[in-house]
């Protein structure tokens, strides 16, 4: 942890080798790394408290590996819910049932997608932290950041408003799309912003098999129901249909971010369905935009970017959390064998060689599939709602397809095959 020293002029001067900015999933993993190696670090996050909602809930075999070494990774899967089922559904009631995680599997001891609410994952990471003497500290805003060259300072203000100059090695900007410290480090975030607004709800669903994913295909979009066992047994996501202004507004194409209602996730759910599933109110429902932008570099001097502060994108395939952490365990190890004086600080260059191209990966692989399954253009609209209804179930049926599908989903796919660290 960080240790005071005399800065001159009576002020204190709070040292320590990495400051975390951010207390999401990636910056708590980054903490976490960083502590087993013996590297003196702070995590100051602005919120309040850890998050309470589900948000991100997938997590895929190569997260749970890289995590074992931190020793959480079998109590992830505990609090989980593992799934090796998807049940494509198609119009006139014809469902498709296929193993997800059947092939290909033979290298890795997590063959499965594993289902667990973010408030689980980020409260396992903080007893993680916690056994290691360290604490997030809670409605701290970073201020001022400047790379000194040989440090970076900075001033971070608490929640009474006291400040304190705190002097780091090193600092990790995890503290997502409104990054202060990309914003310090002046690195580009290039990309845009979806019309689309999706609506996320965890509830009670009654008519679903329990063992897997449900995919409904329809003509706005798909709708996806995903297995839970907190806050409620069942994740819905689908995107909010647009909706047509009445003519003294302008008569415009639109979609609002606004309250939720149950009975709007019914009628959604029964347009889309045609089966008699019953919904119980959301114990959390929420409706939003999404980005797509991807940072220039994840790093400049001292300052680096990991998360959805250096890549952000629909949530699909449950890959943004996941490239997060993976961004996490990369950087962590990379640091520690630095500031240990073990490796030479060039061996830093390979964070961003080796997982931009990753995030790069991600950004194209979500962008194209948001693409094929809402625009309203003919040619794709007829790709969903005729032709994938009966290539999916084919594609499913494929030993070859499953594999491919597993390996580039996983993530078990990436190699740094090509990087001067190999």
């Amino acid at each position: 942890m960080a240790t005071p020293a005399s800065a001159g002029a009576g002020e204190e001067t709070a040292l320590c080798d990495v400051l975390v900015v951010g207390a999401g999933p990636t910056g708590l993993t980054l903490a976490a790394q960083l502590a087993r190696f013996g590297v003196r670090c702070r995590i100051v996050d602005s919120s309040t408290d850890r998050a309470r909602e589900s948000r991100a809930l997938g997590i895929q075999p190569r997260t749970l590996e890289v995590l074992l070494a931190l020793g959480i990774a079998d109590e992830l899967v505990r609090r989980g819910s593992p799934n090796t089922r998807l049940y494509v559904h198609r119009r006139g009631g014809r469902v498709t049932s296929s193993p997800m995680f059947d092939i290909g599997v033979g290298d890795t001891a997590y063959p499965f997608l594993l289902f667990l609410a973010q408030s689980e994952t980020e409260a396992v990471l903080i007893d993680r932290l916690a056994s290691d003497g360290i604490t997030v500290e809670r409605n701290t805003h970073v201020q001022e950041l400047d790379d000194n060259g040989d440090h970076v300072t900075c001033t971070p203000r608490n929640r009474d408003g006291a400040t304190q100059l705190v002097r780091a090695r090193y600092v990790v900007g995890c503290d997502g799309v409104h990054s202060t410290v990309r914003s310090a480090a002046g690195i580009g975030f290039a990309g845009g912003r979806y019309p689309q607004t999706f609506l996320l709800a965890d509830l009670a669903v009654a008519g679903l098999e329990p063992d897997g994913i449900h995919v409904y295909i329809g003509p706005s979009g798909p709708l996806l129901f995903f297995p839970l066992k907190v806050p409620a047994p069942w994740r819905l996501i689908t995107v909010r249909p647009f909706w047509t202004a009445p003519a003294g507004e302008g008569g415009q194409l639109t979609t609002a971010v606004g309250p939720v209602t149950g009975t709007e996730l019914s009628d959604l759910v029964a347009a889309a369905t045609n089966e008699p599933l019953q919904l119980r109110e959301p114990v959390w429902a929420t409706a939003f935009h999404v980005s797509h932008r991807h940072a220039s570099t994840y790093r400049r001097g001292r300052l680096f970017l990991a998360g959805d502060a250096a890549h952000i994108h629909i949530p699909a395939g449950a890959q943004g959390m996941n490239t997060g952490i993976q961004d996490a365990v990369n950087l962590g190890w990379k640091l520690a064998l630095v500031l240990r004086g073990s490796a030479p600080s060039q061996l830093l260059d390979s964070y961003d060689a080796e997982r931009r191209p990753v995030g790069a990966f991600v950004l194209r692989f979500t962008d194209r599939a948001f693409t094929v399954v809402t625009s309203d253009r003919s040619f794709l609209r007829a790709i969903r709602t005729v032709v994938a209804p009966r290539v999916l179930p084919l594609l499913l049926r494929s030993r070859v397809g499953r594999r491919v599908a597993f390996r580039t989903v996983s993530q078990l796919g990436i190699t740094y095959a090509s990087s001067f660290a190999s």
